[in-house]
């Protein structure tokens, strides 16, 4: 399995509702084939160690190829479309267990 991890940081501007609203956006990505665990969800730890990086993503794809057709699919640019006029940074970290 690979997994997917994706941090988003948001523009200052956002607000509480448009953070919900994008984590319930990102959830549209788990009817991608390929994908065999999702989930999505704005940060509360804590700790303060977010590094101002408040909504964060989790897909557990079949295998590399799976995460290889998502990246430039139809879907994924779409739902990606919806959100990221709110991202002022992006982490992704993929590996494979």
């Amino acid at each position: 399995m690979v997994e997917h991890l994706v941090l988003f940081k948001l523009k200052e501007s956002t607000t509480d509702v448009q953070k919900r609203e994008i984590a319930e956006t990102l959830k549209e990505l788990a009817e991608i084939d390929g994908v065999v665990e999702f989930s999505s969800g704005i940060n509360h730890s804590s700790e303060g160690k977010s590094k101002g990086f408040e909504v964060g993503m989790r897909i557990g794809f079949r295998d590399q190829e799976s995460l290889d057709a998502y990246l430039p699919s139809e879907r994924h640019r779409a739902v990606i479309g919806k959100v990221k006029q709110h991202f002022d940074d992006v982490i992704v970290f993929d590996y494979t267990w």
